[in-house]
């Protein structure tokens, strides 16, 4: 599986963190993607280094497109048109779409959440205008995987792996790491 985890100044590092990680311990290649280039500062002042710059990667070469949250680095990532033709080429395409946290609100601006059931933070769920938001804490509708915060950062990465690769090796993962499957 191959990942691609865009990530702008102000998104939230438990949700990139723990879900890159998680999916790097499945054998899943996972691109954190700069929306520009060098290091970004995340929504907690952790200063993190994207493994590559938006320029230059392929998306279509991607299997799953990732959202983290964090308010300010999903606001900029509204504003990205490369990054928003990605994610409607992707639900057009029927591929794996995530989004945790705030990052359901950059799956809107794509207008992909029309009649689609989905979660995200609580404190964002007024923000939702395309559909309404369920109070599980991890919703799977098809190919498209929803969750709320960074408490729920490794329920949501291990749904994903889940959901593709089955119960047997989210259960070897959430063992391995001492995380309730």
């Amino acid at each position: 599986m191959n990942v691609l985890m865009p990530v702008a100044d102000g998104s939230e590092e438990m949700e990139i963190v723990i879900v890159a990680d998680t999916f790097r311990r499945a054998k899943w290649n996972v691109a954190i993607v700069g929306l520009g280039a060098g290091t970004i500062r995340a929504s907690r002042g952790v200063r993190l280094v994207p493994d590559v710059a938006w320029a230059d990667v392929t998306p279509e070469s991607f299997d799953m497109l990732v959202i983290p949250g964090g308010w300010d680095g999903v606001m900029a990532m509204t504003k990205d048109e490369r990054l928003l033709a990605t994610v409607r080429t992707f639900m057009a395409n029927g591929k794996w779409l995530a989004a945790i946290c705030a990052g359901p609100l950059l799956l809107q601006a794509a207008g992909v959440l029309k009649g689609r059931r989905v979660t995200c933070h609580p404190g964002v769920a007024g923000e939702l205008t395309q559909t309404s938001r369920l109070n599980d804490r991890v919703v799977v509708d098809g190919r498209l995987i929803t969750s709320q915060a960074p408490g729920t950062a490794f329920e949501f990465a291990l749904a994903l792996i889940r959901a593709v690769e089955g119960d047997r090796k989210a259960d070897e993962l959430a063992k391995s790491m001492v995380v309730k499957p």
